[in-house]
């Protein structure tokens, strides 16, 4: 018997070890062979629509629970489907309908184009998806199925135009230029101790942090000590760690917080800054070390990303081209008969074999998923 993992395809109301399958709360049966969405020549079907929303419902609400693990009470329920979020007009679940048309019309016009490129699904790729979606459909709960609108059709479907958008996404970036410089990458890279005044109160953690400084600056080999090691024994909650960011970066993109960034940014290779920082979020304290103002290999992987980064907004350019200049057409009836509703609940087995859904902004093409 093959090896199947257990994915969340949409909410999961309760947890029950054991149970497989969980039929929708009131959930009527969905017909998924209506087409739904009509690109130029290709026609997708409800039931391919139905799934992909799943999936990606199943993937945020995913994300509550883990950010409720790590803070207590956040997201602990998943995602608020039917609120109506600040600044919009429609509901988590209207605006996440809409994304995934979107998504589907992207890619529609790649599969449309994949041939321009030299894609093609050989027969056995075709026979991967065809076991795949056989695999998926024998692992559930027919009632789910039908609640959801999903057929095996509408699985080989799913995957062809995920494949399809997986596979052209480099021979559609081969020719353009994506290259980034070693200055736009440069990242320097610090080490640094933090202390947050939460556990013993502001003045007491900055009395601590100038008595480790002051431990630090003692040290014969300043540029090469272990920073941590001055902390072990104490019970005050320090964090020794080390971060690398670039001349552009901002807190958000590195997760290093600013103040403690530009007093880095004042220091040479080696050298230890000779005050405590008060971080600009306001949560502690910090000791920096520059360790290096150039790190060759934080920059190469800066490099590497921001390359990945060009190739990503290349190819959405020319496929947000292709959208624009496509005749696309959206049965909303048919689609409002698909509803992303906090009372839904299914539990639904999905294969090794089913890939991830490739994320736009992760999209790498000569990844395993």
């Amino acid at each position: 018997m093959k090896n199947f993992k257990i994915r969340i395809m949409c909410t999961i109301l309760t947890v029950a070890l054991g149970i497989t399958t969980m039929v929708g709360c009131g959930s009527a049966e969905v017909n998924g062979d209506r087409t739904v969405l009509t690109v130029d020549g290709t026609e997708i079907s409800l039931g391919t629509a139905s799934l992909a929303l799943r999936y990606a419902q199943a993937q945020t609400d995913m994300y509550y629970k883990q950010m409720a693990a790590l803070y207590e009470g956040l997201g602990a329920s998943g995602q608020d489907w039917e609120a109506t979020p600040e600044g919009e007009s429609q509901t988590s679940g209207e605006l996440m309908k809409a994304d995934i048309i979107s998504r589907l019309e992207k890619m529609a016009v790649v599969k449309e184009h994949a041939a321009e490129y030299g894609v093609e699904l050989g027969q056995s790729e075709k026979d991967r998806i065809a076991e795949a979606a056989k695999e998926f459909i024998e692992s559930n709960d027919a009632s789910v199925l039908r609640k959801m609108g999903v057929t095996q059709e509408n699985v080989e479907e799913y995957l062809e135009l995920e494949t399809y958008y997986r596979d052209a996404y480099e021979p559609m970036i081969k020719d353009k230029d994506t290259s980034v410089t070693d200055e736009e990458a440069k990242q320097s890279t610090v080490t640094y101790t933090f202390l947050s005044k939460n556990k013993l109160g502001e003045e007491e953690a900055k009395a601590a942090m100038e008595e480790l400084l002051e431990e630090y600056k003692k040290e014969d080999d300043i540029a090469n000590f272990d920073m941590e090691a001055p902390t072990e024994g104490k019970d005050d909650g320090y964090m020794t760690s080390t971060a690398s960011f670039g001349d552009d970066d901002d807190e958000e993109g590195t997760g290093f917080d600013q103040a403690a960034k530009d007093a880095a940014r004042t220091l040479k290779d080696g050298e230890l800054y000779q005050e405590v920082i008060t971080g600009a979020g306001g949560g502690g304290f910090f000791i920096v070390r520059m360790d290096k103002v150039v790190d060759p290999e934080a920059t190469e992987g800066k490099k590497e990303s921001l390359e990945r980064e060009k190739g990503r907004e290349v190819f959405d350019e020319m496929v947000d081209k292709w959208v624009e200049e496509a005749t696309v057409s959206v049965d909303e009836k048919v689609w409002q008969d698909v509803k992303l509703l906090n009372k839904e609940a299914y539990v639904v087995k999905v294969p090794e074999t089913i890939p991830e859904p490739a994320a736009e902004e992760e999209l790498a093409p000569a990844e395993e998923q």
